[in-house]
């Protein structure tokens, strides 16, 4: 056994590839090289000698934050975009507490990390906001609504349901930002203090917006709502009014306009007697904090769209300059296979292409599958594509396709004068219905199919690259199995025959899934083939008799006779064909569920009746087309 060390992996390319490039040119591009790395150099250099130079100027002053102007520090923390970093300067002396504004706080959680969009602060504060926008807590202080941000445990201390007793600790909040009523509450907490009520939600004046109407409450479906929680210095927080007092309102009156007057009442009652502000103050309060946050909050919108805009700008000028390039060297490969193939007969076929200048991926795509599976690789990384690599690849698809045009395989000798009547209907479809083109682009017409025609076997070959043609092998199971008499031409002849064709199409669609081989996408050899088409014309025998039967029974020709009007789109004529277009899947009829396919295979025709007089009732309902029911 040879050991993994002594294991050699395969060159990627031929040894030729090395020294085919142009000498001129890397010497060049060495040269730009150097000159802008000597430049960078130089650059940094400098900077480097101008700041040894300043290093020293200033090392021994130092200035506290505290000895400062009052306007300086408050701009300097201003400009904090962490509420916890704002906590921790905050909260480090009392004077620097006392220029803590709401300004500050609010902007502070808004514009936090915003480069890695880490909106965790933005949401806790939306989520406040949107009480005090409401009008349904108690507005909190710049010095509260920094605790709120920060919080990382329950609020309520003592009485905290989750407190745990050994250490004395409140329990830890389970997120990061919710703030339930405007409070920090635990999960123990909102389990066991909250109650679920159907309209806690307060809303500024749902009358109108005049300043003379109070505040109204706006009704919502089972929220959550808390008591108001009173802290150590006696100041109240959380949601105006608790859940007796609208429970009250609930059980004392039943029109809403009663409900909105009288909850009116607790939220002034509340703002006079537990609140450090009275009515009017708490309005401007109010209104004063939304205009702060809404300011804020499109500020930061307007931020990040100008960032995204710009990074797409960046990316699309980047984009777009891979593009050119990788478009410059494809139109060099091109150019080089066209010279190469000037010379072959069915150069045309070989380089028809298309070129789509939008997609950085897919620049140049060949329409022939085994001229785009062969230069696929090139195609991908064109800067790897030497010249000799695209000589050796080119010459190779010159020479597949020179062995076309000396076989004449286009002409398709090999079944013209068959007497099976499988080739010769895949000979009548060969001429009527196929082009070259259209055959080269099948993705079966690669390398084995060349191959195939090399070794003169040019009906294998067919049979293969007629399995990546749509619908091409079921239209040869047609022909063949419903032929004209060449004794009837008329109308009725043809329509006759067209419903066998539609029917023996149908039949080859169900049956050919029993006789697929080898993975996605799926295709047939020549042993399936026959397997497949002798039980094709099996069952098309008995689908035909079937049909046959179903249309000139009594009870058939009873439901021609029947004066009920259909929807206009289709004739009862034309119902009753559709048994030459059964359906293969599962289908609701009036309420059954049934497979059209199975009904005439089992001669099932009281189904099939029905199914067709819905058919002739409500057409669109089945998607039924006009050209599926043939005359």
């Amino acid at each position: 056994m040879t050991s993994r060390t002594l294991r050699k992996r395969q060159r990627a390319g031929a040894f030729s590839d090395d020294i085919d490039f142009d000498l001129e040119e890397l010497l060049n591009v060495h040269e730009e090289t150097g000159i802008a790395y000597r430049a960078e150099r130089d650059a940094k250099r400098a900077k480097d000698e101008e700041q040894a130079e300043y290093a020293d100027a200033f090392s021994g002053y130092e200035i506290a934050l505290t000895d400062l102007p009052a306007l300086c520090i408050e701009r300097i923390m201003g400009m904090l975009d962490s509420p916890s970093d704002l906590y921790n300067v905050a909260f480090s002396s009392k004077l620097l507490m006392n220029i803590v504004t709401p300004d500050m706080v609010i902007r502070s959680a808004v514009f936090n990390n915003m480069k890695r969009k880490d909106v965790g602060y933005r949401k806790t504060i939306a989520e406040i906001m949107q009480h005090v926008s409401s009008r349904s807590i108690h507005l909190p202080s710049p010095h509260r609504l920094l605790r709120l941000l920060n919080a990382r445990t329950c609020e309520r201390g003592e009485k905290c349901f989750g407190k745990n007793l050994n250490t004395g600790k409140s329990m830890t909040l389970s997120g990061t930002h919710h703030r339930t009523c405007g409070m920090a509450l635990c999960d123990n907490c909102i389990k066991f203090n909250s109650t679920k009520i159907s309209y806690n939600h307060f809303a500024n004046d749902l009358g109108g917006g005049d300043d003379d109407k109070p505040s109204r409450v706006a009704f919502a479906s089972w929220r959550t709502l808390t008591n108001p929680h009173q802290d150590d210095n006696g100041e109240w927080h959380g949601p105006l009014v608790g859940v007796l007092e609208l429970q009250q309102i609930q059980n004392s009156y039943s029109e809403q306009d009663e409900k909105v007057e009288a909850l009116s009442g607790f939220v002034q009652k509340a703002l006079t007697e537990n609140s450090n502000h009275c009515p009017s103050h708490y309005e401007e309060k109010a209104v004063a904090y939304t205009e702060i946050y809404e300011a804020a909050e499109k500020e930061a919108d307007d931020y990040q769209e100008k960032k995204e805009k710009e990074q797409m700008q960046k990316y699309d000028e980047s984009r777009q300059e891979r593009i050119t390039k990788r478009l410059t060297k494809l139109r060099g490969v091109h150019a080089q296979m066209v010279d190469i193939m000037k010379e072959c007969p069915m150069k045309d076929l070989a380089m028809e292409c298309s070129w789509n200048e939008e997609s950085e991926r897919n620049l140049l795509k060949f329409e022939c599958a085994f001229v785009q599976s062969t230069m696929s690789d090139l195609l991908s990384a064109p800067s790897n594509a030497s010249k000799s690599a695209v000589s050796t690849r080119t010459e190779t698809i010159k020479q597949k396709f020179n062995i076309l045009q000396e076989k004449d395989f286009f002409s398709h000798a090999s079944i013209a004068n068959s007497s099976n009547r499988f080739r010769k209907a895949m000979y009548e479809y060969c001429v009527n219905n196929l082009t070259p083109d259209k055959l080269l682009k099948s993705s079966r017409a690669d390398a084995t199919f060349f191959q195939l025609v090399e070794e003169n076997k040019p009906t294998r070959a067919l049979v293969r690259a007629l399995n990546g043609v749509e619908k091409a092998l079921e239209d040869i199971f047609s022909l063949s199995v419903a032929r004209p008499n060449d004794n009837e031409q008329d109308a009725i002849a043809e329509a006759r025959v067209a419903r066998y064709r539609k029917l023996a199409t149908v039949v080859w669609q169900k049956k050919k899934a029993d006789f697929r081989s080898g993975p996605y996408p799926y295709m047939m050899d020549m042993q399936n083939l026959k397997e497949c088409y002798t039980a094709c014309i099996e069952e098309f025998r008995i689908m035909k008799k079937n049909a046959k039967d179903y249309v000139a029974s009594a009870d058939s020709r009873a439901f021609l006779r029947r004066e009920a009007e259909g929807a206009g789109i289709i004739s009862r004529q034309e119902a009753l064909n559709l048994v030459f277009a059964p359906k293969i899947y599962r289908e609701w009829v009036a309420g059954n569920s049934r497979i059209p396919y199975d009904d005439v295979r089992n001669r099932r025709f009281g189904n099939l009746r029905s199914m067709h007089e819905q058919y002739f009732r409500s057409p669109n309902r089945y998607q039924i087309r006009r050209e599926d029911a043939l005359a």
